[in-house]
């Protein structure tokens, strides 16, 4: 990326996912490294600039997937569960059941099976032998920082929904770790987004091509880098992140604190409220694998989608393909609505874009009771891209939707951190106004706010009455 925030050269690898079990989602460290080699080679390679004029380096990656080092600096675990993965679920429940949980200091969010410290409560109650070789707790893009640097840290908008941190002083909280079980010497220094972690050391030189003591940043999670790079940094505003998942976040200066609203730290300075909704592009892509077996572009599926009138003829599409992070819980299913021998695949694909943003409105409901509905919205990420669903946001919603011109927001936001850490603006926050630019307002429809309000009531009245079905379509066949 240039000076200005312009993209000279992008390259990308898939992970392998591993599904062990209904609800559990595992990746590999290594994979993670060996892509990261592979696509920097490659992006010198496309780009065809000497590896000396590369700044700086830094990282943004998937939240909540502890990275557990041993004393050694191995991994302690060949795979480690994901951000959506939902095996800790019995252990967040017996934590929201605690009458004194919200006086806890690290208890900002209500607990799910998304936060690392939860997950490490699963580890600890059911391989504890495991957890007990841990020497350090990292995040994603903080292995990858250990594989370029060799230090190991953590910055405050990973840890600062690890459900193991006070945000009062925005450190480790002792408290929090003992009642998780989890050991106080694992948990890493922590440091803001744009520190100069360290220099490219010569090993991860040699393997990627960059120039040896090119400086590293710490970075930040994906999730408030991208919200830092679609240039939403002042109280109040609101950003969409649609990729694998949903996110809907409004700024603040503090945490909302709600059993249906979660928190994360923002890199700089503040705490975005957000819901999520964790199959979003999932949902899409599943839809064109069972319904085309891939054998249609996303852009040809939206066209035959837009096609279709909305509200997709009475159909409706439940998203909780890997269930609900809070709602309904793990145990709530996907499933099509209003089903008839008249709707062909492309209702179908439409219904499942809509109920993605009809199951977000739900979401969302308690942060806009509580501040008051978006007056707008900026959206950015790979959702961004396609003009029909933002148009249905735009509709649902019934507010403008302004998307970002580059969709790729994360790169923007550790841009803006690079930008900052180099001393060529006073912050992130100035560089990301800088650097960021945006597309033309998608307007509300009058006709179609209308019909996805009555369409919105019919969803939220089926989601009450699944409540009792998903415990039935959980209990396993004999």
């Amino acid at each position: 990326m240039d000076a200005e925030g312009r993209l000279i050269a992008t390259a990308a690898r898939a992970h392998a996912t591993h599904f062990p079990r209904h609800g559990w989602v595992e990746q590999a460290p290594q994979d993670w490294w060996e892509g990261v080699v592979a696509t920097i080679r490659q992006m010198l390679q496309m780009a065809g600039l000497p590896p000396d004029q590369i700044g700086a380096i830094a990282v943004c990656g998937q939240m909540h997937a502890p990275v557990l080092l041993d004393r050694n600096r191995q991994l302690v675990q060949e795979r480690v569960p994901l951000w959506n993965d939902k095996r800790a679920a019995p252990q967040a429940a017996a934590l929201n059941a605690l009458p004194n949980l919200r006086g806890l200091p690290g208890a900002i969010n209500p607990a799910t099976p998304a936060w690392p410290g939860v997950k490490l409560k699963w580890l600890a109650e059911t391989d504890p032998a495991t957890l007990a070789r841990a020497d350090t707790l990292l995040m994603p893009k903080d292995y990858i920082n250990f594989r370029l640097t060799g230090e190991l840290a953590m910055d405050w908008s990973e840890a600062g929904s690890s459900f193991l941190c006070h945000a009062g002083t925005r450190d480790w909280s002792a408290v929090m770790a003992a009642r998780l079980g989890v050991a106080q010497h694992i948990l890493p220094a922590l440091l803001t987004s744009q520190t100069i972690l360290g220099p490219l050391q010569a090993s991860a030189a040699e393997a990627t091509g960059l120039a040896a003591g090119t400086p590293v940043l710490v970075g930040a999670g994906d999730f408030p880098c991208a919200i830092l790079g679609s240039g939403v940094t002042e109280l109040g505003q609101v950003s969409d992140v649609t990729g694998t998942s949903f996110l809907l976040t409004r700024i603040g200066s503090a945490p909302l604190v709600h059993p249906q609203v979660m928190n994360v730290a923002l890199p700089l300075r503040g705490w975005g409220a957000f819901a999520v909704v964790d199959a979003a592009g999932d949902a899409v892509r599943w839809a064109a694998r069972v319904l085309d077996n891939d054998s249609r572009s996303f852009e040809s599926l939206s066209d035959a989608a837009a096609a279709v009138p909305p509200g997709a003829e009475g159909l409706i599409f439940l998203p909780y393909l890997t269930g609900e992070r809070l709602g309904q819980g793990p145990t709530s299913k996907a499933g099509f609505l209003g089903l008839t021998a008249a709707h062909g695949t492309a209702h179908l694909h439409r219904a499942v874009m809509e109920g993605v943003v009809l199951a977000m409105k739900a979401a969302f409901a308690p942060v806009s009771a509580l501040t008051g509905p978006p007056e707008q919205i900026i959206a950015a990420a790979g959702g961004a891209r396609s003009p029909l669903w933002l148009q249905i946001k735009a509709d649902v919603f019934g507010t403008p939707i302004i998307a970002t011109e580059e969709a790729e927001c994360g790169l923007i936001g550790v841009a803006a951190l690079a930008h900052s850490a180099l001393g060529r603006f006073a912050d992130a926050h100035e560089a990301a106004r800088a650097l960021v630019r945006f597309r033309p307002p998608v307007e509300p429809i009058a006709a179609n706010r209308d019909r996805y309000a009555a369409l919105a009531a019919r969803f939220d009245q089926i989601r009450t009455l699944m409540a009792s079905l998903n415990s039935t379509l959980s209990e396993p066949l004999p």
